[in-house]
């Protein structure tokens, strides 16, 4: 995780360590032309295209995530500055606020959720001393270098390097076999410029813990979800900073619904969680790419989605697989929202005394276990937003309860 410095001190850029090697010194471009004969270089020509300087000082996860969405060409189905459409750090707002980041920047799990976000299939791996850590790092690097559709970025700390500041992120560009060292193209262009480091170093580099979260750090493989034109793409409302003081005393009243004494009666037990879900969390859902069908759908009254706060934020020819798959089930006889459906099937339920979160949990799962897997795979992508989101108001619950 970065963290924006206060100084009075200013500075023309940093001076390479000795663990690292520029990329425009003739040993660095030595490493690089053997690594493109080799063919652990073809992801460099699709990142350079895009290589940009973080925005801001706290930025290079979200300019390091900027640039793999560019590159990848993934449309954002936003306007950057009209007519274009194009990815921006100010357009990733969809899992923790623009604000909070500029203070803090974020965190791997939290760069893992603004890129799935974004249509973006994520892997995330976590580091660890192990010698087969190392090895699959090795072979991952390998993999990402040698083709153009798939991007590897790192998570770590720059100390470790011997250089400036803390924890940091950025993409991998090349790897060069015979010295074992990768291209690190840096994002804080105005502080170092692209460099080859040692693996070995770069792993030793994200076994630092980030302190936010008690955990290492480590690396992501980013890629296109080949099935993202075929699904309807959900996500949460993305203007979290507008809406953060509104969610908050939302995410605190279910909570207090959920510890209060079930029902006897089951199915009226069901009934009254999905209404009470559906008052409170009405609005908080943005759908993308509808298709024809699902148009047809609405203007027969055959679909459900009946919410006035929902919003058609781009009209295309792509299936409406999962809006389908919803539909089929238990819980979407109980709720008319297609949108706010999806969210209770995602929404992350802990383990508690709780009767009602027991039987609530067990209606889902069933639900759940009917899905076929990327149908699956958008509710735990929401899923994992949820939790982003809901870390990132857990300091306003506390303020409103103490107030």
């Amino acid at each position: 995780m970065q963290h924006r410095a206060t100084s009075t001190q200013n500075f023309y850029r940093r001076k390479l360590p000795s663990s690292c090697i520029n990329f425009a010194s003739s040993e660095g471009k030595k490493l690089f032309i053997e690594s493109l004969v080799k063919g652990h270089a073809n992801i460099y020509f699709r990142l350079a295209s895009h290589f940009l300087t973080q925005d801001e000082p706290s930025y290079c996860g979200l300019s390091t995530l900027v640039m793999v969405l560019n590159a990848l060409e993934v449309d954002p189905g936003r306007v950057w500055k009209s007519p274009w459409r194009f990815y921006h750090e100010s357009m990733l707002d969809c899992c923790v606020p623009l604000d909070d980041i500029k203070k803090t920047g974020i965190t791997l799990s939290q760069f893992a959720c603004l890129a799935e976000c974004n249509k973006l299939y994520t892997e995330v791996k976590y580091a660890n001393s192990k010698s087969e850590f190392l090895n699959i790092l090795r072979e991952n690097v390998k993999q990402c270098m040698a083709v153009d559709d798939t991007i590897l970025v790192v998570s770590y700390n720059r100390q470790v390097l011997g250089q400036t500041g803390a924890g940091h992120f950025s993409p991998l560009g090349a790897y060069h076999e015979e010295s074992d060292q990768i291209l690190i193209m840096d994002v804080a262009r105005f502080k170092y410029p692209p460099h080859w480091v040692p693996l070995t170093i770069l792993r030793d580099a994200m076994l630092s813990i980030d302190t936010t979260t008690g955990k290492p750090r480590g690396y992501l493989l980013l890629k296109l979800r080949s099935h993202v034109q075929q699904l309807a793409l959900l996500r949460l409302q993305g203007d979290i900073s507008a809406y953060k003081t509104l969610l908050a005393p939302r995410l605190k009243e279910w909570e207090q619904f959920l510890a209060e004494e079930a029902l006897s009666n089951q199915e009226l037990e069901f009934e009254t969680v999905c209404a009470v879900f559906t008052a409170i969390f009405m609005g908080y859902i943005v759908f993308h790419d509808f298709s024809e069908a699902y148009q047809i759908m609405q203007a027969e009254g055959k679909c459900h989605n009946n919410c006035s706060d929902m919003q058609l934020m781009k009209q295309t020819n792509s299936c409406d697989h999962i809006c389908r798959k919803i539909l089929s089930l238990d819980t979407a006889s109980y709720i008319t929202s297609t949108g706010v459906c999806v969210l209770l099937l995602a929404w992350p339920l802990q383990e508690t005394l709780s009767e009602r979160v027991r039987i609530l949990k067990r209606r889902l799962e069933n639900d759940l276990s009917k899905l076929d897997e990327k149908s699956l795979e958008k509710i735990m992508t929401i899923r994992h937003q949820i939790e982003q989101i809901s870390n990132t108001c857990k300091n306003d619950i506390v303020e409103s309860s103490s107030s």
